[in-house]
């Protein structure tokens, strides 16, 4: 009896389990079919938020024929760089894809993280020709790598490796017209599109909308032209949720649409997550909230300056004063720096490092990466499993009290030469992690060797010229000091 009503039970969900598999048996197999005959789409069909008129290849062939180098008209934002035209059998390309973060700025190439990756590979593996090519372009945003790399697939690379998002609020865009999707779907969406019959029939639908509405896309020309450029560009910068958000939303796609590239390539990609100094960079600019009354601007205006008024020794009485005025406006990217300072003052870095972050968020004229792109990042590197060398992390572990600042940053962005070797070798573990290369034994003092050997090829006027550009930086960002701003008069 017992036996019959156990076999009656199981019975049961044996059919239920093989209906299950009836139902999804063809979705499994369709699956496994477009896998193995249909190629997935590399990209979405087009970029739904900017286009470009006139833009050209970044490589050409020199006049020999014989090898690739940088095309002459894009040398006013890129460095030069060459590779063969023909890849030999021993060669490793890796394509190093970014901003002057990459580009080494305020020096160059020369001391980029690009360079001490290549001895370090060079170390590693001395019978390998190692090709890391630097196509760090000054003021790049995500938007206009995605088109780079479309580019930089055709030359057979071994390795993408992309360090970006300081520079996505440079250029004007417009992006009211989006239409707000809630950031659940949106997860549940990327996560779909790793089926290739859900990404095809994505490709599908795109392509038909984007046919049948036209465009209302932002075209951009070919080269940067930075809001920062013109006389009047740090006061062209307003506060503005809709630009900021579609900012972020853009990234986040760009980083999508690259990875879904190089994996549709079959190119192994590395994702790096930029570090920005907060301690010791004070926002850009500053503005109160657009909700406050004229009496309330006042109030913080008064208790901002009773607080400069105090010395140091009283840092307390100025965190008061300070904090009373954050109450009314929480969001004047100035005064929240200013907290922070007092915090750091007394030695409270947890606390001052909460405000230095809050200060960056506030910053009306955003040359830091704000915090939904750092984790836009960590999100698409978790999504596609691809290797991620965290920046923040890495210079945070090696600050003292653990806030980035000039200790590792030349300024708001730009990592020091030593940043760049730390950002190398993180690199160099991150491909050893990856298989691509193997750490033989006397690896570290080889590698060292042509560290040296490197540095002292540099003369002085290298890194005087690296200091020019550093103070042409400061000028061109236009840093103001955090301090708010008096109340406007009657």
């Amino acid at each position: 009896m017992l036996l019959n009503h156990i076999y009656k039970k199981y019975r049961t969900v044996f059919f239920h389990l093989a209906a299950v598999v009836v139902v999804i048996s063809p979705l499994v197999l369709g699956e496994l079919v477009l896998r193995l005959c249909v190629r997935p789409p590399s990209i979405s069909p087009d970029d739904p938020y900017v286009s470009f008129n006139g833009l050209r290849s970044l490589f050409a062939l020199d006049s020999t024929g014989t090898k690739f180098e940088t095309a002459e008209e894009r040398l006013t934002y890129f460095c030069p760089q060459s590779f063969a035209a023909a890849k030999g059998p021993q060669t490793f390309r890796v394509f190093c894809l970014g901003g002057s973060t990459v580009q080494g700025r305020p020096y160059s190439v020369e001391t980029s993280f690009t360079a001490w990756l290549k001895l370090n590979l060079r170390a590693a593996l001395p019978g390998t020709d190692f090709e890391v090519v630097n196509c760090g372009g000054i003021s790049y945003a995500s938007y206009r790598l995605v088109p780079i790399m479309r580019e930089l697939l055709e030359y057979e690379p071994d390795l993408f490796i992309i360090y970006t998002g300081h520079n996505e609020f440079l250029e004007d865009r417009t992006y009211q017209r989006l239409k707000r999707v809630p950031r659940a779907l949106i997860r549940v969406h990327r996560t779909m599109l790793n089926l290739r019959s859900y990404s095809l029939a994505n490709e599908f639908i795109s392509t038909r909308r984007a046919r049948r509405k036209g465009t209302s896309k932002t075209i951009l020309p070919g080269e940067v032209k930075a809001k920062l450029d013109f006389d009047d560009g740090l006061e062209s910068y307003h506060r503005d949720e809709v630009w900021r958000q579609g900012t972020i939303e853009h990234f986040g796609r760009n980083l999508q649409t690259m990875v879904r590239m190089s994996r549709g390539a079959s190119v192994p990609v590395i994702l790096v997550n930029p570090v920005s100094n907060l301690k010791d960079s004070p926002p850009f600019k500053s503005e109160f909230s657009s909700d406050l009354y004229t009496s309330e601007i006042e109030r913080v205006a008064e208790l901002s300056e009773q607080a400069g008024k105090l010395n140091w020794d009283d840092a307390y009485g100025k965190i008061k004063l300070l904090e009373q005025a954050a109450e009314i406006d929480s969001r004047h990217a100035g005064l929240l720096y200013l907290i922070g300072k007092c915090y750091e003052h007394i030695g409270r870095l947890a606390e001052a490092k909460k405000w230095f972050v809050n200060a960056k968020e506030e910053d009306i004229c955003p040359l830091r990466i704000l915090e939904p792109m750092n984790q836009a990042i960590l999100d698409v590197a978790g999504q596609h499993r691809v290797s991620l060398v965290d920046t923040r992390t890495l210079i945070a572990e090696r600050t003292e009290d653990g806030v980035p600042g000039s200790e590792w940053l030349l300024d708001h962005v730009h990592p020091s030469v030593l940043g760049h070797q730390l950002i190398a070798d993180s690199l160099y573990r991150a491909m050893e992690n990856m298989k691509l290369v193997r750490t033989p034994k006397g690896w570290l003092e080889t590698r060292d060797g042509l560290w040296r050997h490197h540095l002292s090829s540099l003369n002085k006027a290298y890194f005087a010229h690296g200091i020019e550009r550093l103070e042409r930086l400061n000028k061109w960002s236009r840093r103001r000091a955090p301090d708010p701003p008096p109340a406007p008069s009657d």
